[in-house]
């Protein structure tokens, strides 16, 4: 009875109202509201790109920490959210060779064949226990890295990354059936994360192992309203690799898509690939719904030293119920800059804790509107 109430639009917007009430106080406890100005615990985080190019991978391999080093000087920017996501740019698949065969462990976690850098990526797996002890929950592994070890490559980062107790969206196993989104539960409301990629850089997917943002069948939207109707998901983020590398502006392709996704049912959209900041735009659909669209969030970490490509974001947000059901509010961001130090090698870093920070801080206000940004992520009073 539930589930098909659940499943018309009044029913739908009911059942939220009703479960948000049974979990206010989660919420109110945790969530930070401009009302407020508190910084509590926000349900959702987003990190930008994993992209671990070759100065990232030995520098990793020189220390006996492997790549934690990397990401300690963020402390608790990712973990503080109730579920974090972030894209990993390329396969953590072990032993495998750019040719996708198995081979002799190199007994390094970089040694510039099996594990190595642009333009064929491919990470020592012990990355994936890193990601999840800062905090991340959440991995896209849908972008256009995402068969640079071919099939069994997509395979073992998957497994890699399970090992780890981090789940996935947007690649499946070969053979299985295709299951392209993961759900989480968050603040009470059960939401699905579905990673998709605009290519896979030309290289083959004889499996159909990524699922692509464009020509898909079923199609994106497609996908999101039938999740949609699913009795056990209250809310879909989509989390689309899309855009143009190294621009600011969004593009018409991405303004389509995102639009179609909110109209079908997406309570957020956040991007990546363009490895440099692209503004937050909200959508009004249809029937009313507010829906943030991040349209790239930058690097997390690279060793791309350009400051639109140094300088990424985190972006934080709530979960509210609304007369027009459940969306994501309260957007706001951290922004972080990468740097090369003595103690860290390659590291990402809170903007606001480096002396070099200001000019990241900076662009990250020119280009996400000053309201939008604050040096700790959190809300202003």
């Amino acid at each position: 009875m539930l589930n098909s109430f659940k499943n018309n639009r009044f029913g739908r917007k009911l059942h939220v109202r009703l479960k948000a009430a049974a979990v206010l106080l989660a919420i109110t406890s945790c969530a930070p509201t401009s009302q407020s100005g508190t910084c509590g615990r926000p349900d959702l985080a987003f990190g930008g790109d994993v992209l671990l190019h070759s100065l990232i991978q030995s520098d990793a391999a020189a220390r006996t920490e492997g790549f934690a080093p990397a990401f300690a000087p963020l402390g608790g920017a990712l973990s503080r959210a109730l579920v974090t996501s972030v894209n990993l740019e390329g396969p953590a698949a072990r032993n495998i060779a750019p040719s996708g065969r198995e081979v002799p462990d190199p007994g390094t976690l970089f040694d510039g064949h099996i594990y190595s850098g642009y333009p064929r990526f491919n990470y020592h797996p012990s990355i994936a226990g890193v990601l999840a002890s800062v905090g991340v929950d959440v991995v896209q592994t849908a972008n256009n890295h995402a068969m640079d070890r071919g099939a069994i490559g997509a395979d073992r980062t998957l497994s890699a990354l399970a090992a780890a107790g981090l789940a996935t969206t947007g690649t499946h196993p070969r053979g299985a059936t295709a299951t392209w989104h993961t759900t989480r539960q968050v603040a009470g409301y059960n939401i699905a994360f579905l990673a998709c990629t605009f290519s896979t850089n030309g290289l083959a997917d004889p499996g159909g192992q990524a699922l692509r943002c464009y020509g898909n069948q079923p199609s994106i939207p497609t996908l999101i309203h039938t999740l949609n109707t699913q009795p056990g998901i209250d809310g879909v983020v989509l989390l689309p690799h899309w855009g143009t590398e190294y621009s600011a502006r969004p593009t018409a392709r991405q303004r389509t898509l995102a639009r179609a996704a909110a109209e079908a049912g997406a309570i957020a959209i956040v991007g990546a690939h363009p490895h440099v900041l692209q503004p937050l735009e909200t959508i009004v659909t249809s029937d009313g719904r507010r829906v943030p669209v991040a349209f790239s969030l930058g690097n997390l970490i690279s060793s791309q030293w350009q400051l639109a490509q140094r300088t990424g974001a985190i972006l934080y947000l709530d979960l509210s119920a609304t007369a027009q059901g459940l969306e994501a509010t309260g957007a706001r961001y951290l922004p972080t800059r990468v740097e090369r130090t003595t103690e860290q090698g390659v590291a990402v870093f809170p903007a606001a804790s480096l002396a070099t920070g200001a000019a990241s801080l900076a662009h990250a206000q020119r280009i996400l509107g000053p309201g939008m940004v604050t040096p700790d992520g959190c809300l202003a009073p």
